[in-house]
């Protein structure tokens, strides 16, 4: 069974992913949710580990941050598979190589951008794609043990795998198509104004982000073999 740690904030947004984007991502598999304010079932039962985004900020800490790097470390350690969305790819990084991994970037991102991504298991099936970008925080000083597998010219660790493991990082939204990550994107810019000079449009076709979900799919089928 997939836990899904949804750590956004927001509560509409939360229950947003939780009742639409979930049953959409995991394809017919069992999961359970769990927000920061529920109590922790048994993590032994759950078979791989999917962190959300959220407002938070793991350049900067939270006071969640000892409980979603605790729950981290335990899937590293069980070597079960992990996928973290956004914030959940940066506190991967932060739980498994320490704090100096994540940083306030220069350049945020907003909108939809092209990402150039490697050979790897967790893209197949996807090619030259555009991804939702809303982020001021990213992964930076990767030690060795660390692969990365996307990038673009505004962000150099756009996605990581850890070592030959299925544990894996993004910093773009897969999740999300093109009206909600549309939606998503504008309320944050209409909020933020500051932010719109960040703002890219690389998306000519809607048709391109049909591709996104396979992620998802490549994550629920990862084996340890298959990350070889």
């Amino acid at each position: 069974m997939i836990l899904i740690f949804n750590t956004i904030i927001n509560s509409k947004a939360r229950d947003n992913f939780t009742h639409v984007i979930a049953p959409l991502i995991t394809f017919g598999r069992k999961y359970q949710v769990i927000t920061l304010d529920d109590e922790l079932p048994e993590l032994s039962q759950f078979t791989r580990l999917l962190i959300t985004g959220s407002e938070l900020s793991a350049s900067q800490g939270s006071e969640w941050d000892e409980i979603i790097i605790s729950i981290i470390k335990y899937f590293v350690k069980s070597e079960k598979p992990i996928l973290g969305i956004c914030h959940g790819h940066q506190m991967i990084a932060r739980a498994i190589a320490g704090n100096s991994v994540c940083r306030r970037a220069d350049i945020p991102e907003f909108g939809w951008k092209k990402i150039q991504i490697e050979d790897n298991f967790l893209f197949k099936g996807i090619s030259n794609p555009v991804f939702l970008e809303s982020h001021y925080d990213e992964v930076c000083n990767l030690p060795e043990e660390f692969n990365i597998i996307a990038a673009n010219s505004d962000c150099a660790v756009q996605a990581f795998q850890y070592r030959n493991l299925p544990i894996w990082g993004i910093q773009f939204h897969p999740e999300m198509q093109f009206d909600n990550g549309f939606k998503m994107v504008q309320n944050h810019l209409a909020e933020n104004l500051q932010d719109n000079k960040f703002y890219k449009d690389e998306l000519k076709n809607k048709t391109q982000i049909d591709q996104n979900f396979k992620i998802f799919n490549n994550f629920i089928n990862s084996k340890f073999q298959e990350s070889l």
